[in-house]
C-alpha cells in the first residue's frame, strides 16, 4: 500500500509506513469509516475504495518542471468548533467523509489533490497535465465543492454544533514541479503563486471564492464576478486586486478577452461573407451545414462572434451548445448543453424540475411525447421504467430519433441555427450521432460547427456525399499585412513603437489570439503606456511577457503528448527555433530512435521540415510554442542541454567553428562553460566587426565582459584574457565614438593591466589609453602613455605595440607642436602596417597621421597625396 502521508509504497502487510511511521488506514470517503487494509468496499456503507484511495492519494509521477498552473486552497468554515466539540475520532471521520467526496470532485474535473492540512485541501490544476481552461476547471471545482459541504452540512450540525462551509481562494501563476522533499522522496510544487492563493482562501469570507487577476482573465468570460476593492496582502509590495465569484454565465462568452483592448475583425471578410450569403439563403428555405476549423487563436470564436451580432435574433432562432476539456467523458454533453438552453433547464434545479421541464419543453414541440421523452430524459440521468430493458442499440436508434424530431420541430417554427462549438472536445457517442443527424435532417436550418483541425466533422466519403449542402470554412494565421493592420486596429492608431511591432511580428507570427493576448499583457503590465496621445514602451519586451492565457494554451496542447514525444521537443526547444535533425539525435536523453517522435510532431503541424539539404532541419511552427516549451524545463535541465549542444556542435563543425560562434557562444553561456563562452563571444565580436556590424559586435564584446568581469575568484589567465578582451573591444568604442565610455574603461583597469607582467598586453593597452585621452583633449597624458607603450613595443620587439604607439604619436605630437617627430612617427607606423597582413585600421590612421601633421606644417601638397592614397586604399 502506498502511503498517504510520503508516497512510499509498503509491503502489503504493513499497517505502518516503514518510510515515516504513519499509521495505514483506509477511510471510506462516503461515511467516514474506517476499514482494514486491503478492503475493496467499505463495511458500513458498500463504497467502493480502492479507486477512491487512487484518486485521493496517488500523486501522479511528475517531472521537475517550470508550470504555469492554477493553485486552489479550500478551507473548512466550523472546523475549529467542531474539534473543541467533539471527540478527535469523530473529528476525522467526519473530515474523511468530506475530503473524500472533495478528492472526488477534483479529480472530475483533473485537478490533483496536492494535501490536506487539516481542515483545508490545496489542489493543482495544470499539475501534471495542463489544460487550456485549467482556470474555469478550478472555479468550477470550488463551486462544487461549496455546494456539496452546503448539502452535506445540516446531516453534520446537530453534531457539530453549527453549519459547515468552505471559503477558497485561488490563483494561477508560475510555480515548479518536481522533488522537492528530498529525504521522503515526496513531489511538491513551489512558488509565490502557492502563497498568493493561500491568502486568498484566509481572506475569503464564509461560503466565498476569491480569485486572484491572472485567473479572472482566464475565466471572465465563463462566470460573473464582484471585483473587490484592492487589498494590500503579505509578500506584494503594491494592493492587489481581487475578484469574488457570483455565478456561473449561462452562456459562455469564449472568445478569449472580454476586457482590454479589442481589434475589428481584420482578414476574414471572405468568411464572413460566405456566413452571411447563408443566412440569406435560410430566408428563402434553403439550409446548410458549416464548420469553421482552426488552430487556437486563429479567430474561430471571434468570426462567429462577429457573424452573430449582425443577425436579427427576433427574426432567427440562435441555439448553442459547448463541447468542454473538462466534459469529454459525460456522453452526449454538446447536446445536452444545447437541450438544457431550449428547456430553459439551469444548473440549480433539481431532478424533479428537470423531469418537468423536460417534459413539457417535448410536448411544446411534438406531439406524441410519450415515445420521445425517456430518451431525451435519459440525457439528464433521469429514470424511466419503459426504457430499463432496451437494448443499447435500440436506445441509440430511438435517441436519434427524438433529437432529429426536436431539432426539424424547432427548425419548422422559425429560421434557426444550431452552433456546436469546440467539437474537438466532444465525445465519441456525441459525434456519432451527431453525424446521423446532420445526414439525414430534414428541415431547413444553418448548423455551424466549430472545432480545430485535430477532428474531421465527417469522413471524406460523407464530406462527398453531401458536397451540395456541407460548406467548410478553413482559416489561417494571419499575413504579416493583416496582422500589422490588427495591430493598429487594437491601438486605434498606424503610429506604432517599432519595438512593437517587430516584438508583435516575431512572437505572434499571424496568430490573432497571440496577438491580442500580448499587447493586452503589455498593457497591464504597463509596459506599453499611452503618453500624451501616443504609444511609449517602457522597457525591454522579453519573452517573460508573454501572458499566462497564451502558455496555458500552448501547455495545454504539449501536456497532451506521451511523455517522450514531449521530452523529444522541450530537448529541440532548447537548440532554438530551427534546429537540426543531427544535433538532435545526439543530445537527446532518450535511449531510442528519435524519427517518429518527429514525424509525429510534425503531423501535429507543431514543428515542420525547413530543410533537407545540406543538412535536415527542422523549425517549430510557432515561436511561441518553442519558447513555452522551452520555458518548461527546469533551469538546470536547460543549462545541461545546452552545453551538450555546444558540445556536439564542435564535434560536428570542426572546420566550420566560425560559421557557428555565435550559436556556439550562446549555448556556453546558458551551459556551464562560461570562459568558452567568453571565448566565443570575442571571436563574434571580432566577427561582427569585421562586417561592419559595429552594434552587435559592441553586444558581444559586452555579453563576453559581464561574463568575466562578474566572475570573483578569476585566476591569473583570466585576468590576462580580460585585458585582451578591452584591447580587442577599444575598436568598437572607436568606431562607435565613444571616447568618454573607452577612457573610463581603460583607467578602471589600468591597475589590473599592469599586474599582469604581460608586456605585450600592458603595451597595447597603454597605446588605446593614450589614444583615448587624446580624444578627452587630455593630449601630455596622451602623449606619455604612448610613450610607455612605445617603450615596451621596443623592450619585446613587438612590432604591433610599436605600430599602434607611433600611428597615435603622429596626431598627439601634432597638437603638441611636435611636427617632424610627428611625421617620423607615423611614416613608422606605416611601414609596420604594410609587413602586418589585414591591418587596415593601422594603415590608414598612420597614413592619416602624416597628413594631419603636414597640414600643420604647411605641407599641403604631401598632404593631399596622402589623401589620394587613402581614397585608393578605401576603394
Amino acid at each position: 500500500m502506498k502511503c498517504p502521508k510520503c508516497q512510499f509504497e509498503n509491503p502489503e502487510q504493513a499497517r505502518f509506513c516503514n518510510e515515516c511511521g504513519n499509521k495505514l488506514e483506509l477511510a471510506c470517503p462516503e461515511c467516514g469509516k474506517v476499514n482494514p487494509l486491503g478492503s475493496k468496499y467499505c463495511n458500513e456503507c458498500g463504497q467502493r475504495l480502492e479507486e477512491v484511495v487512487e484518486a485521493e492519494k496517488a500523486a501522479p509521477e511528475l517531472e521537475g518542471e517550470r508550470k504555469h498552473v492554477t493553485v486552489l486552497f479550500s478551507d473548512m468554515s466550523g472546523y475549529t468548533a467542531m474539534s473543541e466539540r467533539l471527540d478527535p475520532e469523530d473529528v476525522k471521520e467526519i473530515t474523511s467523509r468530506i475530503f473524500g467526496r472533495i478528492s472526488k470532485v477534483i479529480g472530475k474535473y483533473e485537478g490533483f489533490v496536492e494535501k490536506f492540512v487539516g481542515d483545508a485541501v490545496m489542489a493543482l490544476f495544470g499539475v501534471p497535465k495542463a489544460h487550456e481552461d485549467d482556470p474555469v476547471r478550478a472555479i468550477r471545482a470550488a463551486r462544487e465543492i461549496h455546494d456539496l459541504v452546503e448539502a452535506l452540512s445540516p446531516e453534520l450540525e446537530e453534531k457539530v454544533g453549527r453549519p459547515l462551509s468552505m471559503h477558497t481562494g485561488i490563483n494561477t501563476g508560475l510555480v515548479v514541479t518536481g522533488e522537492v522533499d528530498m529525504e521522503k522522496g515526496t513531489h511538491g510544487v513551489a512558488g509565490d503563486s502557492i502563497n498568493l492563493a493561500s491568502r486568498l482562501s484566509g481572506l475569503a469570507k464564509e461560503g466565498e471564492i476569491l480569485v486572484a487577476p491572472d485567473t479572472y482573465r482566464q475565466a471572465e468570460g465563463y462566470f460573473i464576478f464582484e471585483a473587490l476593492e484592492p487589498t494590500t496582502v503579505k509578500g506584494k509590495t503594491e494592493p492587489v486586486q481581487f475578484y469574488k465569484v457570483i455565478s456561473q454565465k449561462e452562456i459562455p462568452v469564449t472568445t478569449h478577452r472580454l476586457s482590454g483592448v479589442r481589434a475589428d475583425l481584420v482578414g476574414r471578410k471572405v468568411e464572413l461573407t460566405e456566413l452571411r450569403e447563408a443566412v440569406e439563403d435560410l430566408g428563402t428555405g434553403k439550409g446548410g451545414i458549416f464548420s469553421i476549423c482552426g488552430d487556437a487563436g486563429t479567430g474561430k470564436s471571434r468570426l462567429v462572434e462577429e457573424f452573430k451580432a449582425h443577425l436579427d435574433l427576433e427574426k432567427i432562432k440562435w441555439l448553442e451548445g459547448h463541447a468542454y476539456a473538462y466534459a469529454q467523458s459525460i456522453p452526449y454533453f454538446p447536446m445536452i448543453d444545447l437541450l438544457s438552453r431550449v428547456f430553459h433547464i439551469e444548473e440549480g434545479d433539481s431532478t424533479e424540475k428537470v423531469r418537468q421541464k423536460v417534459e413539457s419543453g417535448v410536448e411544446d414541440l411534438v406531439e406524441k411525447k410519450e415515445s420521445i421523452v425517456p430518451y431525451i430524459g435519459s440525457l439528464y440521468s433521469l429514470s424511466y421504467p419503459e426504457i430499463e430493458e432496451v437494448s443499447p442499440e435500440f436506445w441509440k436508434s430511438r435517441l436519434r430519433d427524438a433529437l432529429q424530431m426536436i431539432l426539424s420541430a424547432l427548425a419548422r417554427r422559425e429560421p434557426t441555427i444550431y452552433f456546436l462549438e469546440d467539437l474537438h472536445w466532444a465525445d465519441p457517442s456525441f459525434v456519432e450521432l451527431l453525424r446521423h443527424v446532420l445526414i439525414e435532417i430534414r428541415q431547413p436550418a444553418i448548423v455551424l460547427c466549430v472545432y480545430r483541425p485535430v477532428f474531421n466533422l465527417f469522413t471524406t466519403e460523407q464530406s462527398r456525399s453531401m458536397a451540395k449542402v456541407y460548406h467548410e470554412i478553413r482559416l489561417q494565421d494571419l499575413s504579416s499585412s493583416e496582422a500589422q493592420g490588427m495591430l493598429e486596429s487594437l491601438l486605434k492608431t498606424d503610429s506604432i513603437p517599432s519595438d512593437l511591432r517587430r516584438f508583435v511580428q516575431d512572437k505572434a507570427e499571424g496568430n490573432p489570439f497571440y496577438l491580442e493576448e500580448l499587447v493586452n499583457a503589455l498593457i497591464e503590465t504597463e509596459t506599453l503606456i499611452r503618453d500624451n496621445g501616443s504609444w511609449k514602451v517602457t522597457r525591454t519586451i522579453t519573452e517573460t511577457d508573454i501572458s499566462s492565457t497564451i502558455n496555458g494554451v500552448i501547455s495545454g496542447r504539449l501536456d497532451r503528448l506521451d511523455k517522450e514525444t514531449k521530452r523529444v521537443l522541450q530537448e529541440a526547444s532548447v537548440i532554438g527555433r530551427a534546429f537540426f535533425y543531427e544535433i538532435l539525435k545526439r543530445i537527446t536523453v532518450l535511449k531510442h530512435d528519435i524519427d517518429g517522435f518527429l514525424r509525429g510532431l510534425e503531423q501535429l503541424d507543431i514543428i515542420r521540415t525547413r530543410s533537407l539539404q545540406p543538412d535536415l532541419e527542422y523549425m517549430f511552427k510557432h515561436n511561441l510554442t518553442q519558447e513555452v516549451a522551452y520555458n518548461s524545463l527546469l533551469k538546470k535541465e536547460r543549462q545541461e542541454a545546452h552545453e551538450r549542444i555546444a558540445l556536439v556542435m564542435e564535434q560536428m563543425f570542426p572546420d566550420r567553428l566560425p560559421e557557428f560562434c555565435e550559436t556556439l557562444a550562446f549555448h556556453f553561456k546558458q551551459g556551464r562553460s562560461p570562459l568558452k563562452a567568453v571565448d566565443y563571444l570575442i571571436k563574434s565580436g571580432e566577427k561582427s566587426l569585421k562586417r561592419y556590424a559595429v552594434d552587435e559586435s559592441h553586444h558581444y564584446f559586452k555579453e563576453a565582459f559581464d561574463l568575466l568581469s562578474s566572475k570573483s575568484d578569476r585566476t591569473k589567465e583570466e585576468d590576462g584574457l580580460l585585458i585582451g578582451l578591452l584591447i580587442k573591444w577599444a575598436l568598437v568604442f572607436y568606431y562607435r565614438g565613444d571616447f568618454k565610455g573607452l577612457t573610463d574603461l581603460l583607467f578602471a583597469h589600468e591597475d589590473l593591466a599592469e599586474s599582469l607582467e604581460d608586456n605585450a598586453r600592458l603595451g597595447m593597452f597603454y597605446a588605446w589609453l593614450g589614444f583615448s585621452l587624446w580624444t578627452r583633449d587630455r593630449i601630455r597624458d596622451s602623449y606619455d602613455y604612448l610613450l610607455k607603450a612605445l617603450d615596451l613595443g621596443e623592450e619585446i620587439h613587438d612590432q604591433e605595440v610599436v605600430g599602434y604607439a607611433c600611428m597615435w604619436l603622429a596626431w598627439t605630437c601634432s597638437v603638441l607642436g611636435l611636427l617632424n617627430e610627428a611625421v617620423k612617427f607615423g611614416e613608422r607606423g606605416h611601414e609596420i602596417a604594410k609587413s602586418i597582413p589585414g591591418e587596415h585600421y593601422l594603415y590608414f590612421k598612420s597614413l592619416g597621421g602624416i597628413g594631419f601633421a603636414c597640414s600643420f606644417m604647411g605641407d599641403g601638397k604631401r598632404a593631399i597625396e596622402g589623401g589620394k592614397v587613402l581614397l585608393d586604399y578605401g576603394r
